[in-house]
């Protein structure tokens, strides 16, 4: 009777203790699946943004080039023995003379060599009469906006420089002084407007050319390397802005000076 009692007894610890067991396991598994809630979202302020990279920049590497600069050409010597001056230009320039219509109360002849066409780079020469010099630079000084003026001087001929910029335009003026005239009596006036936009030679590029300009003694110039700038007619569209043009063998015949005090003639 005794052992009859005890086995119930028996029963029901082992139901008890199955209990237990069933719900420890229940609770780790539950601890095994639980997740973590979900991050809070970073508040504007905190977070971090990466700067925009250029897509050229960004598919750069050291040492390439970029490709803002613009092509630099090689150069040409091209001269004018009648006018006594030579200069450098890009090997794709195709530079000639024409002779211009003399201005109002001038007397003696006027050129001007075409370096870039449609006036975007050119040289006046001009006989000394009358302070003519002076013209261009009132004219410069008219400028809108009103230009940067200085003076300097480029193998021993002194310039009054202008430059101003507007609309994404350069206009530069070198006007040489009185006293630098060559051998024949000749002035030049040197003049560009660089597109600081779209045009493919910048002002450095024609600053270039200009720095290239030089005078030469009559006696000397024929010997100098370079080719020979040609006289050609004008075009009928210029609307009669020229008054005559020659070939290089121009019958004019340029005056010797004797009142030239600059340095310049080589």
């Amino acid at each position: 009777m005794r052992c009859q009692g005890f086995f119930p007894f028996l029963v029901v610890i082992a139901c008890i203790f199955l209990a237990g067991c069933t719900q420890s396991s229940g609770t780790a598994m539950a601890a095994l699946v639980t997740t973590e809630p979900p991050a809070e979202p970073v508040p504007p302020a905190l977070m971090v943004v990466e700067p925009a990279v250029p897509a050229a920049a960004a598919m750069s590497s050291p040492g390439q080039v970029a490709t803002i600069i613009h092509q630099v050409s090689q150069v040409k010597d091209v001269k004018d023995s009648e006018l006594l001056f030579s200069l450098q230009v890009p090997v794709e320039w195709s530079v000639s003379t024409i002779r211009l219509d003399n201005p109002e109360n001038f007397v003696g002849f006027m050129y001007q060599t075409d370096l870039v066409k449609n006036d975007t780079f050119y040289i006046h020469t001009y006989e000394n009469y009358r302070n003519r010099d002076q013209n261009y630079r009132d004219e410069a000084k008219g400028w809108v906006p009103a230009p940067n003026a200085s003076m300097v001087t480029i193998n021993g001929i002194t310039f009054d420089r202008f430059e101003s910029t507007a609309n994404g335009k350069t206009r530069v003026t070198y006007v040489s002084r009185q006293t630098c005239m060559n051998d024949y009596g000749y002035l030049s006036v040197l003049s560009f407007t660089a597109d600081t936009t779209s045009n493919r030679f910048a002002v450095e590029d024609y600053e270039r050319v200009v720095a290239s300009f030089r005078y030469y003694s009559s006696e000397k110039v024929s010997t100098m390397p370079g080719e020979e700038i040609p006289r050609i007619l004008p075009d009928e569209g210029d609307g009669g802005s020229v008054k005559s043009a020659s070939k290089s063998g121009s019958s004019s015949s340029p005056r010797r000076s004797s009142g030239s005090t600059c340095p310049n003639s080589r």
